[in-house]
């Protein structure tokens, strides 16, 4: 999967269905995946519970974070500890570390609602 495909998924599968209402604070967090395959560098701001995500630099960003694309998925999917990952070294993030966070939790898939895609095709192809 290039770069591209990558950050159109993501953006699709988490941003679409995100609720940055409660994110608190203004912020602007730039993330590189570190994927051999299909690293790059996407940019997500929230402004006033609103939502800018656009696959670019982003150089007044308050935290900055490095992350394998599977992780972040994980990490989305609540399936791992964001704070966990970072102290193992699996994510690496500079600036405001509860902008990180916050980010995490409004683009976080929700238990109940809404599901992986991986979930719906499990269960889509169990009902076949």
């Amino acid at each position: 999967m290039t770069f591209a495909e990558k950050y159109e998924y993501l953006k699709e599968t988490y941003a679409s269905q995100a609720d940055f209402s409660k994110v608190r604070e203004d912020l602007a967090a730039q993330i590189t995946l570190t994927d051999a395959d299909c690293g790059g560098v996407f940019y997500v701001t929230v402004k006033k519970g609103k939502a800018e995500i656009a696959p670019y630099n982003y150089f007044d960003h308050t935290v900055s974070i490095r992350v394998d694309s599977g992780l972040l998925e994980e990490l989305l999917q609540g399936k791992k500890n964001p704070v966990n990952e970072f102290l193992l070294g699996n994510v690496d993030a500079e600036g405001e570390a509860s902008h990180a966070l916050a980010l995490i939790d409004a683009l976080k898939l929700k238990k109940r609602g809404r599901k992986a895609p991986a979930d719906r095709e499990k269960r889509a192809s169990a009902e076949v």
